[in-house]
């Protein structure tokens, strides 16, 4: 018999990570709608994804500023953003956090469509108070970490308190309520709170307590008796909550307004106009403007905190519009115009060449030429690898801007202007050459003092018109079922409204421009949903998309004059 060497043993089989996907979260006791994906075993994750969103307001995350950009830090783990991978949830920026959660000892279980995250409850061990310029801050020393929920403008903190510690807490003037679940209810306090956390030894730190504190708030529902409400009730003005059935489907719709003008009521875009970056609660930009009710605004950038859509507050852009969305626009009178908006920018080099710009004060970044003026904020900072910039005064290059200098960050005087080039794109001029911006669009509607993005456009002139190829939007999120915030108009006045599914399942965007229309509305345009949805009532939090309270860019009141 002949020999023959043995064969090689085969290559190790390779199985694919088995994926499990659900659409509710269960943190404590408390459920929320939020998309999630698990990679691995049922046992264990490989991988954990959860929107940026959850992190923030369901387990207690904070957001910080550094040098180097934002980053994320949860109980002594600083981690910067730019660092993270991330994809999309669904609607949402999901983040990988399975090692992240381990560590600080969350267990995690997938059971069908929800995802169990538990932490034992740990104990208070010490409440502290600080001093001096440190005043408004209350230190918690824990024997363990300590999940802090943000929901419906409450504050839900996963611990447990002795009924001397809860007194203590009263005499600050934060109304402790005991958590029918467990946990320590801080009512009202969601949006006026910051929470920071803490290791060796565990702590969570809460800036912005009060001495003597507020009236606690009350359970989220319309606030029809509040005094500053009624009074405008009986004036003709409508506030009510009302479900609609479209097709088979149930839909809790909230809404309010009527006929503007003649209640002597001005729609206002709520905004931070001194800076374009960052997020706030939706109740920190209503009740600076004094507005009687606000919904959330238009599209952000969750990771970065910028604008992606038009925003101009009395004739100035915030923010320029992209991709020929759906906006409304409107000056002193208080009528709205509903259409898709495009402006069209050119810049010309000494009265020769021209320069089409991509985008105005966006966070919306592609290949090409943007312009960036004072209203983006002090500072600008680089928003892809590859730019370079032309620093414009007076209507000269005043000079040019290298790469590591905009990622550091250089200031925008007053009286001057940035184009910056990205993707390798050439700088169109050298320092003193003349420069012109001109802007132009097809539509009226970007005359108008205020501007506000959205998208996609529901309805025109009665009419369903809702195209989101035509908007630059996605198949997977035309098809979203997700809450939804929608500005509309008819021959009632005009309505800001939030919509949520009625018996689990939200509306598709189709479901939302027929609610529109069953309501016997001529004109409507989709905002920010899912989580960002949110009203707000005399400053109170009455409904959000998704239980917890996001933070948001910028929004719409409804201002009493």
């Amino acid at each position: 018999m002949l020999a023959f060497a043995p064969l090689p043993a085969p290559p190790p089989e390779l199985r694919p990570v088995p994926n499990q996907s659900g659409e509710e979260v269960l943190i404590g006791r408390e459920r929320s709608k939020a998309v999630w994906l698990w990679r691995g075993s049922d046992a264990e994750p490989e991988e954990l994804w959860l929107p940026l969103e959850v992190l923030e307001s369901r387990l207690g995350f904070r957001r910080v500023s550094r040098l180097d950009g934002e980053a994320l830090e949860w109980f002594g783990r600083t981690v910067l953003l730019t660092a993270l991978a991330t994809r999309s949830l669904g609607d949402e920026v999901g983040l990988e956090v399975s090692d992240w959660l381990a560590a600080t000892g969350v267990s995690a279980l997938a059971r069908g469509n929800t995802l169990e995250l538990r932490l034992p409850l740990p104990t208070v061990k010490n409440l502290r108070r600080g001093k001096g310029s440190t005043a408004d801050r209350l230190v918690l020393d824990l024997n363990g970490p300590a999940l802090v929920q943000r929901l419906n403008g409450d504050m839900l903190l996963e611990l447990k308190l002795s009924r001397t510690q809860q007194g203590q807490l009263k005499a600050w003037g934060l109304s402790p309520q005991q958590h029918r679940h467990g946990g320590l209810v801080l009512k009202g306090q969601a949006t006026k709170l910051r929470s920071l956390s803490l290791v060796s030894p565990w702590r969570v730190v809460l800036d912005g307590v009060q001495s003597g504190g507020r009236r606690p708030v009350q359970s989220a529902r319309l606030p029809l008796r509040n005094p500053a409400v009624a009074e405008w009730l009986r004036r003709g003005f409508v506030l009510e909550q009302r479900t609609i059935k479209v097709g088979v489907k149930p839909i809790h719709v909230f809404r309010a307004g009527g006929q503007l003008s003649r209640l002597g009521i001005t729609l206002q875009p709520l905004v931070k106009a001194e800076q374009q970056q960052g997020l706030r609660f939706l109740p920190q930009l209503s009740q600076p403007a004094g507005a009687l009710v606000a919904v959330n605004g238009g599209f952000f950038n969750r990771i970065n905190q910028l604008p992606l859509g038009a925003v101009r507050h009395q004739g100035v852009w915030l923010s320029g519009p992209i991709l020929n969305r759906g906006v409304i626009a409107w000056g002193s009178s208080g009528d709205l115009q509903f259409g898709r908006l495009r402006l069209n920018q050119t810049l010309q080099v000494n009265n020769g060449r021209r320069w089409s710009l991509m985008a105005l004060n966006s966070g919306y970044v592609q290949k090409g030429l943007s312009l960036y003026t004072p209203a983006w904020g002090p500072r600008y900072r680089a928003l892809s690898g590859e730019e370079e910039a032309l620093l414009i005064r007076g209507g000269r290059v005043e000079a040019t801007v290298d790469k590591s200098s905009l990622q550091r960050g250089i200031a925008i005087p007053k009286d001057a202007e940035l184009v910056v080039a990205r993707g390798r794109t050439p700088l169109p001029a050298r320092p003193g050459d003349r420069i012109q911006v001109t802007s132009r669009s097809l539509s009226s509607l970007a005359q108008q003092p205020n501007v506000l993005g959205g998208g996609p456009l529901l309805m025109q002139n009665g009419h369903v018109v809702l195209n989101g190829r035509q908007e630059g939007f996605s198949p997977g999120f035309m098809s979203l079922a997700a809450p939804r915030t929608v500005v509309a108009q008819g021959p009632s006045g005009q309505w800001l409204m939030t919509l949520r599914g009625a018996a689990g399942s939200d509306p598709t965007l189709v479901e939302t421009a027929l609610a529109a229309q069953q309501l016997g509305l001529r004109d409507a345009l989709n905002m920010d949903g899912g989580s960002s949805t949110t009203l707000v009532v005399a400053g109170r939090t009455v409904m959000n998309g998704r239980s917890s309270t996001p933070r948001v860019h910028n929004g719409l009141g409804l201002i009493p004059l």
